[in-house]
């Protein structure tokens, strides 16, 4: 797994850069990583929620609503201005 310093310690997901690839995230985000990408139009944190086999209650989405936004933050998603998620 690869990893970077950050605020606090180490970076679970890091920012993404040119040619570095899905092997870099660990398994829960690669495993998110091919949910958006299999989509047919950009995901909401539900959809991948259900996905992933999670109830939908707001206890099982928020986890999901912030991995994908780290996953934006970083560079491996973009969230477009309806709060969805869509490959770069």
């Amino acid at each position: 797994m690869t990893v970077g310093p950050g605020a606090g310690g180490m970076r679970v997901v890091p920012d993404r850069v040119e040619g570095m690839g899905l092997q870099a995230l660990t398994s829960d985000y690669r495993r998110i990583m091919e949910i958006v990408a299999g989509a047919d139009g950009p995901v909401t944190a539900k959809d991948v929620a259900l996905a992933l086999g999670r109830e939908t209650t707001p206890a099982k989405i928020e986890p999901v609503r912030g991995q994908l936004r780290r996953l934006s933050d970083r560079g491996w998603l973009v969230r477009t201005a309806s709060g969805r998620y869509r490959p770069c």
